[in-house]
């Protein structure tokens, strides 16, 4: 793989054919189009969800080289290592996983306060999850992109549409630093309810590639069951 030499300003010093990874001095360097097909082939995730990931600074700064944009390396591997949640912290507080979506835009170097006004906004929940939510209050609510977490809060209530969120207890170092084994679907679930997603193949597992193999088959029997239906409107 050819390599591409910055000087500290980020400007491009000397190149050799179709680099993705850059060096300069100590540190090496992954372009955008490597990391997103790196996030794709150990996460799963699509194109654009996955510069959203980027983007929003969860492997660190981006430096930019002529049109080309680049992520230090040793912080994006760190993004790739980080654990899965364990089953056992899922389990014991089934929390309350919302997706940060493109139209929520969530700024990880703020405060806690200004990224909780950002989450707590505009929420159309059923009266069935309202009542959930007021039986379990305070009830754990993770907040998570790309499915790592990025935001923690007790969720204390409901104003309308809005949540009522308050700093994370105790509860919030189970969830620190790792990403939860959540497939696309909706916007929001709670762990443990029926509609629960299926768990998604974990990179770090002895047992990855057998988990991967049946994500591609229960995708692909999603695919063609769709199709199905389609075709049969």
């Amino acid at each position: 793989m050819a390599l591409i030499a910055l000087d500290l300003d980020g400007t491009q010093a000397a190149s050799s054919s179709m680099s993705v990874v850059a060096r300069t001095f100590d540190f090496m360097w992954i372009s955008t189009t490597e990391a997103v097909l790196r996030l794709a082939d150990v996460h799963l995730l699509g194109e654009a969800q996955a510069k959203r990931v980027l983007r929003a600074g969860l492997a660190g700064p981006r430096h930019r080289a002529g049109s080309a944009f680049f992520y230090e390396n040793e912080r994006f591997e760190e993004l790739l290592g980080r654990p899965r949640c364990s089953d056992d912290a899922l389990d014991r507080w089934r929390p309350f996983i919302v997706r940060v979506g493109r139209q929520r835009p969530l700024d990880l170097e703020v405060t806690w306060d200004e990224q909780a006004a950002v989450m707590a906004r505009a929420w159309h929940l059923p009266l069935l999850t309202a009542f959930q939510i007021g039986a379990r209050k305070p009830m754990p609510l993770v907040a998570t992109l790309g499915a790592w977490v990025v935001f923690a809060a007790d969720l204390v209530g409901l104003d309308r549409t809005d949540l009522r969120l308050e700093p994370p207890g105790d509860w919030s170092a189970d969830f620190a630093g790792t990403w939860l084994p959540i497939e696309n679907g909706p916007t929001w679930t709670i762990w443990g309810a029926p509609v629960t997603t299926p768990p998604r193949a974990d990179p770090v597992s002895a047992h990855y590639q057998a988990q991967l193999a049946a994500d591609c088959e229960r995708r692909a029997r999603r695919s063609v069951a769709r199709l199905r239906a389609l075709t049969r409107e």
